[in-house]
């Protein structure tokens, strides 16, 4: 998707609120129109003494104020309300999107810039989004202010007209350097959120090493290039909305010498002359509205180019374009080898089988349980669930029946409850309480005095790591999946804890591939599978 299919997308999910506020457009640039009219007119009443004409086009400018009121109400209504639906429509979408990545899709993006095109980039085409009516509407005031002055003299015409050449250049020349100022600022600001995220969430482990200082030094070096780059659009910004509405005031200046000449020789009456300068001045604000417009349209299109290139990211790990059930039998591995070459055993669990793998770090454990979750494929071979490649089977259903428990487990904000039904809303308490109590976590939840409705914070902040793992593997056991992958799940636990995780685990009856380096874990497994590196090349064993 292009940034300009993303944006046509946007306004075709707006059409009926655009089309509303469009239209609420029409009429307030009629009525700005019509207000300088009927006040030239009320003008040409005084100077002729004509008092109920006075009366009349003072009745017509009271009219005209109160409908451009409702007017410009309509429109604003109208497009605010498409802009935020279509806004919320955008997110949902991003989000829909992002949550299908694997994790090599995933890398390609730091999370902080991620958050700035989730957030600043998609508020840009929002708020684009709602000036289109304006922009539409504006253009025809426009365009109508030019042919009403002509009937007004043919000179005052000719001077409107000459204004156009310039305000063309005016609008040419900034618009390139508007984009590439933007540009540089979109990417610095998702530098900037990338160095804020790393001194929220780092700090803390870097405070012992003096590593304070240099993650406050990122932040204030990404904001300065923050500032210079906000500078730079302002400086193109503040030259463009200065020189756009000049063009039609040095217009408005010559017009009224010539109008005025006019008025002495009797061709335009004073009226005439209020209503020239009163559409020039229009003309000045159309084209102060417009320039504001073109660069939203700009902020827009960069913020389009980010947001598409987000939508564009296709996860290298796919559905099978007819999806086969997931059948029962043994998990096997075949010939496998992963990006860089590294060679993994071959092996065979069956059903209801506890095999535990063991190995030194960087021997493919956790490697081995991904594959066999199928959150990554491998370079070669083939991963088969009771003879059938993963690959080929439904992905929904393959994640109902295989659930991988990492060795760094991520707890949302909210409370225990919450995390613990996340993906299962439905679960009962008393389940809960039963996958808690096999994986040795239920006695500390029920002595906190708000209990399953205590508060973990922020990426579970509030509980040790080795209670993030207990709680994590109480949701992966509520799960009911026939293949639990277990990666190093009791690496902070001690060894009564581990002894208690161990018997819970034992009960489920399902089959367990448990990816550890505890002697406990490997005598309690049915079998073991040890991994290791001799010569250069994976040996197992």
């Amino acid at each position: 998707m292009t940034r300009g299919e993303l944006l046509s997308w946007a306004a075709r999910q707006s059409r009926a609120g655009l089309l509303a506020s469009w239209i609420g457009g029409l009429g307030y640039q009629g009525g700005l129109l019509a207000l300088p009219w009927a006040m030239g007119h009320g003008v040409d009443a005084v100077r002729t003494g004509d008092r109920p004409a006075l009366l009349l086009w003072a009745g017509a400018t009271l009219a005209v104020s109160v409908a451009l009121t409702g007017a410009e109400w309509a429109m604003r209504w109208w497009s605010t309300l498409a802009g935020v639906r279509t806004g919320n429509a955008l997110l949902l979408r991003l989000a829909g999107r992002v949550l299908g990545w694997d994790a090599a899709t995933a890398h390609r993006f730091s999370s902080g810039d991620l958050v700035v095109r989730g957030t600043r980039d998609a508020e840009q085409v929002t708020v684009w989004l709602s000036t289109v009516p304006s922009l539409a509407s504006g253009v025809l005031g426009m365009i109508t202010v030019l042919v009403l002055i002509a009937t007004l003299d043919p000179l005052l015409a000719v001077i409107g007209l000459a204004a156009l050449p310039l305000l063309v250049l005016v609008n040419l020349w900034y618009p390139r350097r508007y984009e590439r100022a933007n540009e540089q600022l979109s990417a610095a600001h998702g530098a900037r959120a990338d160095a804020v995220e790393d001194l929220l969430s780092a700090s803390t482990a870097v405070r012992g090493l003096g590593g304070e200082a240099v993650l406050i030094e990122r932040h204030h070096a990404a904001s300065r290039t923050v500032r210079d780059r906000t500078l730079a659009v302002a400086r193109v910004a503040a030259g463009w909305s200065a020189h756009a509405p000049f063009v039609p005031w040095l217009a408005t200046a010559a017009g009224v010498a010539v109008g005025g000449l006019a008025v002495l020789d009797g061709r335009l009456s004073v009226g005439g002359l209020t209503v020239f300068a009163g559409w020039m001045a229009l003309l000045g604000r159309q084209v102060m509205m417009l320039t504001l417009r073109f660069s939203q349209f700009g902020d827009a299109w960069t913020a389009a180019g980010r947001i598409a290139e987000v939508l564009e990211a296709s996860p290298e790990l796919v559905a099978p374009a007819d999806p086969k059930p997931v059948p029962e039998g043994s998990l096997r591995t075949a010939g496998i080898t992963v990006r860089d070459g590294f060679a993994l055993p071959d092996l065979a669990v069956a059903p209801g089988e506890f095999v535990a793998v063991m190995g030194p770090v960087g021997s493919g454990k956790s490697t081995l349980l991904r594959l066999l979750a199928r959150l990554a494929d491998p370079a070669t071979g083939a991963v088969t669930l009771g003879g059938t490649d993963l690959r080929e089977l439904d992905l929904d259903q393959l994640r109902g029946a295989v659930t991988l428990v990492g060795q760094r487990p991520l707890l949302l904000s909210g409370t225990i409850a919450d995390n613990l039904r996340l993906g299962r809303p439905g679960v009962t308490d008393e389940r809960i309480r039963e996958a808690c109590r096999h994986a040795a976590i239920l006695a500390h939840v029920e002595s906190l005095p708000a209990g399953f409705g205590t508060e973990l914070g922020e990426r579970g902040a509030g509980v040790s790591g080795g209670q993030a793992q207990r709680l994590a593997l109480a949701r992966g056991l509520l799960r009911d999946a026939r293949v639990l992958l277990l990666d190093d799940v009791t690496s902070a636990v001690d060894a009564g804890t581990e002894q208690r995780i161990l018997d819970g685990l034992r009960a489920q009856g399902c089959t367990v591939v448990f990816a550890t380096s505890r002697p406990a874990v490997a005598a309690r497994a049915d079998r073991v599978i040890h991994l290791g590196v001799h010569d250069g090349e994976l040996v197992h064993g």
